[in-house]
């Protein structure tokens, strides 16, 4: 049934991502921080739109629920069928209320893309708890529209879930394999990308060189974590520092909110920005930087390049 329809690592000791902080090209690419805030913002207005469904639904107040849609939005179960229109939406919900009470929802977004700067798709999971035991999980698609200042569902569609293995799952990471390389002005950062021995992690290495000298190692061990319904990464450097990061997906943009403890004691924390440009070629952003519970300079971007294969 609809929803029942549901609509819905690293800082490294302040090194590594200090390593293009003063590269006259990190100026070159403020002007794309303005989208990347922008699509922010909006990826925090859906997801607050989203725990107001789950709001609405847990107190089975089907006009809230229907309240989330647009005039015209259109919901579909995994069978294709469905209701058009807000009123026949709350009217759905009504029933489901009546026949199911208590049933308490829970919801994973998994990733989020913009086709134009008032449409966002939304991809994720939903778990429904009955109060008579037991769960229900489904896989959704959500079209989102912007209506003066929010969010709405126009479009909504469920599937039956469907059981990846964590190898399958981190497919959607694969760009990360292989030999990166970035050059800027204070040292050069070679990356290594590779699967683990069991295919259930991706393994990668990181060295920072400056002046021709290794300053820094790390390696990062990145897997699914099937409680959270996210990837998480678990990162080592080689001054004894560690942290842990969980991964969001938005269209190209991977998000890494990561916090860890340095080598002192202190702890850290910091928002990672991967941006997938093309096969060959990664931007990657740190921003809201914090040590010790002070917050730092965000450091400038670093270009990975992907280095050609070898000769034979």
């Amino acid at each position: 049934m609809i929803r029942r329809l549901v609509s819905s690592g690293v800082i490294l000791a302040g090194v590594l991502l200090n390593a293009g902080a003063d590269d006259p090209k990190a100026g070159a690419a403020a002007g794309a921080g303005a989208d990347e805030s922008a699509h922010s913002a909006a990826a925090k207005a859906i997801r607050d739109a989203d725990a107001m469904f789950v709001k609405a639904y847990n107190a089975g107040d089907p006009k809230a629920v229907a309240a989330l849609f647009t005039e015209d939005a259109e919901a579909l179960d995994e069978h294709g069928e469905g209701v058009v229109g807000r009123t026949e939406i709350e009217e759905l919900y009504g029933d489901i209320f009546k026949e199911a009470p208590g049933a308490k929802l829970e919801i994973h977004l998994d990733g989020l893309r913009f086709p134009t700067a008032d449409v966002a798709v939304a991809t994720g999971r939903s778990k429904l708890s009955p109060a008579t035991g037991g769960t229900e999980s489904s896989q959704y698609t959500v079209v989102y529209v912007k209506k003066g200042e929010a969010w709405l569902q126009s479009f909504v569609r469920e599937f039956a879930e469907k059981r990846a293995s964590p190898h399958e799952r981190l497919k959607a990471l694969e760009w990360m394999l292989g030999e990166w390389v970035d050059e800027g002005a204070d040292g050069v950062v070679h990356t290594t990308g590779r699967w683990a021995d069991d295919k259930n992690f991706l393994l990668r290495d990181f060295t920072l060189q400056s002046r021709g000298k290794t300053a820094m190692t790390v390696t990062q061990r990145i897997g699914w974590d099937a409680g959270s319904g996210q990837f998480k990464s678990w990162v080592f450097d080689s001054e004894g520092g560690h942290s842990e990061g969980a991964w969001a997906r938005y269209g190209n943009k991977w998000i890494v909110k990561a916090a860890g403890v340095l080598t002192d004691g202190r702890k850290s924390s910091a928002t990672q920005v991967f941006t997938v440009v093309d096969k060959n070629t990664v931007r990657w952003r740190t921003v809201d930087r914090s040590i010790g519970g002070e917050a730092v300079a965000d450091g400038g971007d670093i270009v990975l390049v992907r280095k050609p294969p070898k000769p034979r």
